[in-house]
Parts: structure tokens; C-alpha cells; sequence
């Protein structure tokens, strides 16, 4: 018999007065991965995922990054990103999202620190790390599963945070440009009446030169980043809340239902209430 004891003395990662809490965990197969997840945000939960099989880009912060099989991503609350950006290949992936996080050196429901990249190899720690996801999947649909659920992912969590130190990847360096000010102004005012013309006036800039580098450097125009803002985050309400279509158009910037509806379908090449179902079924 082999006993191990376990150190008594460690400094732990976690602020005092919080408990993670599970808001929900996916299981998201290569066949969901082939709707469009456009940009969005979560305001108080940070995600976790873990690419379970095949490759996809995804867009976060307005960085492009490729994951594979065996990567984690991380996204601290507030990041928009984009999920399934580009063509993914055979992409399947878990999500947590967790709320209520506190680490010990950063703010609430952040927990990626801003030198580390957001794709984190899992290395020798993939078998380990899939079970734990695997695991949170099962409590979540158990009756009197949360707090199970809760402590599982606490666990993943202290597990990442170990991971930072000795897999993380330096995060590129970003230098502020004109295109990333015109980012951030639309992820502040998208569910506004905006016009190409009023981003430009906010950063100092003129039409021409705003929508040449913003396309160059972005690969969309400014004004079709505002269209995928607002239906990132129609796609977040449709998906976590109940709440009726009319109204989500309303909270997005539009103000005629029937043409938000129309916008949705020809991006998305389905109904809202057709998006609705197929990711809540």
C-alpha cells in the first residue's frame, strides 16, 4: 500500500466569501459547431472550454487563434468573442460557464490573466480535464447534482491556474490601433442608432480611412461588425432566457421585429425561433 499525504501548508487561488457556481455546461458536437455563434460577451460569468475532438478559429478580443484537439479556452467576463468563427473542422467542444469566481489577483469571473494567451494546451492533463467537464455534464441533469457540479468545477479551475504557470502561452502583444478603437467603440453603442460616420467621429478618424484599415485589419467592415454584435447577443438571449423575439430585437438595436427577424435569417440561414430550438432542444 502506498499512502500520499497531501500539503497542508498552500496558499490558495481562490478569494475568500466566494464559491464558484455552474451556470450551465454544453456539449457542443461537430454538428451544432456548424451554426454560426457570432460575437458576444457574457457580462458575469467567465467560460471555460475544451476542444474535445477536430480544430476551429475562433475570434476573441478581435484576435484570430486556431484550437485544436486537447486545447482549453478561456474567457474571462466582458470578452466578446466570437465561437465558431470560420470553418471549423469536425469541431466538437465542452463549455462551462461559471459564475461567482473570485481568484486571489484578479477581479470577479475573470480567470485568464491579461499576459497569458486564452488557448491553453492541456498537454498530459487532456484525459484528466475532459472526465472533470464529463463529469460537471452528469451532476448538471442529476437531481441535487449542483453542488457536486459546483465542487467539480472548482476543482477545474485550481487545475487551470496551475496549468497558467507551466503551460500558458505569452499573450500577443496588442498595440492600440484604429481599427481596435473602432472595436471598442461598437462593443459600447452597438445597440444603438449608429452610423459608420459616428464611429468615425469617435475615434478622430475619417469614413475612408476607418472602413479601409477596420476591413483590412478585422476582415469585415465596420458596419457588418455592428449587424454581428447585435446578433451575438440575440443568439446569448435566445439561447439563456425566455424571453419573447420582439423583445430581444428591441435589446439588440432593432426596432421592427419583422426586420430583425429577416437580418437573423439571412446571416444565420434560420428563424430566430428555428436558432431557439435547435440549441435548447
Amino acid at each position: 500500500m502506498l499512502q500520499y499525504f497531501v500539503e497542508r501548508n498552500y496558499k490558495s487561488v481562490f478569494g475568500r466569501g466566494y464559491t464558484p457556481r455552474v451556470e450551465y455546461i454544453c456539449n457542443v458536437d461537430a454538428t451544432v459547431t456548424t451554426m454560426p455563434r457570432s460575437m458576444h460577451e457574457h457580462k458575469n460569468l467567465a467560460e471555460i472550454l475544451i476542444v474535445d475532438d477536430g480544430a476551429g478559429i475562433f475570434i476573441i478580443d478581435g484576435e484570430r487563434y486556431t484550437a485544436k484537439k486537447g486545447d482549453l479556452i478561456l474567457y474571462n467576463s466582458g470578452t466578446v468573442h466570437d465561437e465558431f468563427g470560420g470553418s471549423g473542422n469536425d469541431l466538437s467542444t465542452y463549455c462551462v460557464a461559471v459564475s461567482n469566481l473570485k481568484l486571489a489577483n484578479l477581479p470577479v469571473n475573470k480567470i485568464l490573466p491579461k499576459e497569458y494567451s486564452p488557448i491553453l494546451p492541456s498537454g498530459e492533463y487532456f484525459d484528466e480535464l475532459l472526465s472533470i467537464f464529463r463529469a460537471i455534464e452528469r451532476e448538471s441533469y442529476r437531481a441535487n447534482g449542483a453542488e457536486t457540479a459546483n465542487l467539480l468545477a472548482l476543482a477545474l479551475v485550481a487545475k487551470i491556474c496551475t496549468m497558467l504557470k507551466t503551460h500558458g502561452l505569452p499573450r500577443k502583444e496588442k498595440v492600440p490601433s484604429l481599427s481596435s478603437r473602432a472595436k471598442d467603440f461598437i462593443d459600447d453603442h452597438y445597440t444603438e442608432n449608429i452610423r459608420l460616420e459616428d464611429i468615425a467621429e469617435a475615434i478622430g478618424s475619417n469614413v475612408y480611412n476607418l472602413a479601409k484599415i477596420f476591413k483590412a485589419e478585422i476582415g469585415i467592415s465596420p458596419m457588418r461588425y455592428v449587424v454581428l454584435r447585435r446578433l451575438g447577443e440575440a443568439q446569448n438571449l435566445l439561447i439563456n432566457t425566455d424571453m419573447k423575439i420582439t423583445r430581444i430585437a428591441m435589446s439588440v438595436g432593432y426596432n421592427n421585429s419583422n426586420y430583425f427577424q429577416n437580418v437573423f435569417k439571412a446571416f444565420m440561414q434560420m428563424t430566430p425561433k428555428e436558432y431557439r430550438k435547435r440549441w435548447t432542444k
